[in-house]
């Protein structure tokens, strides 16, 4: 110690030694820590249209609401009937509602000879996988009224009805579930455009 209580030279530097070292340490962890962690893997639906045939009505989509489980990206599963899980690591590329919407679209397509114009509203009930013995399958359900263009929200509907949707999956992994969902939401769209064609 230095008259007036100042360090030494040689103790200063040895305590700026043990924190560089202290940092090194540190940056080391967090560097180890983000090269093992696995990365993100992100889904979106198959957006090609499963039909071609004409139908005579074209439907468009106003909106469509989530039920509460359902507004994480994270891909839901029913591990059983009062459990539910998501994956860790599988995420939707984009918000639920958003990426069913498109789905929807492209599979009622521009009509060039529709005779009627109608507007979806709607609610995403479900939309996940469910565990079953021996493997998975896909489960959508959409709530679904039909309205005029231009009608209020307080408006009742034309017609409303709930579809539902149940598909295997050919394993149980997000990749074989996101694909099976994009049947079940085929099914479903062809369900809603055959009961259009009645009003």
């Amino acid at each position: 110690m230095k008259p007036g209580g100042k360090p030494m030279p040689g103790k200063e530097r040895y305590m700026k030694c043990l924190c560089s070292i202290r940092a090194a340490v540190l940056a080391a962890y967090v560097l180890a820590g983000c090269a093992t962690s696995p990365p993100m893997r992100y889904y979106t639906l198959d957006m090609q249209c499963a039909s071609t045939a004409p139908h005579g009505v074209h439907i468009g989509i106003e909106h469509l609401r989530l039920a509460q489980p359902l507004a994480r990206r994270e891909i839901m599963i029913q591990a059983s009937p009062t459990q539910l899980d998501y994956y860790a690591l599988d995420q939707w590329a984009a918000t639920l509602d958003e990426l069913v919407a498109h789905k929807l679209e492209a599979e009622f397509g521009e009509c060039a000879e529709a005779t009627r114009d109608l507007v979806l509203r709607g609610r995403i009930l479900a939309f996940n996988q469910v565990d079953v013995p021996g493997g998975a399958q896909a489960h959508a359900k959409i709530a679904v009224a039909l309205y005029e263009p231009g009608a209020r929200l307080h408006e009742p509907p034309l017609f409303e009805k709930t579809y539902e949707a149940r598909g295997p999956a050919t394993e149980p992994t997000a990749p074989a579930v996101v694909e099976a969902l994009s049947r079940c939401l085929e099914e479903v769209a062809a369900a809603i455009v055959e009961d259009a064609r009645g009003l």
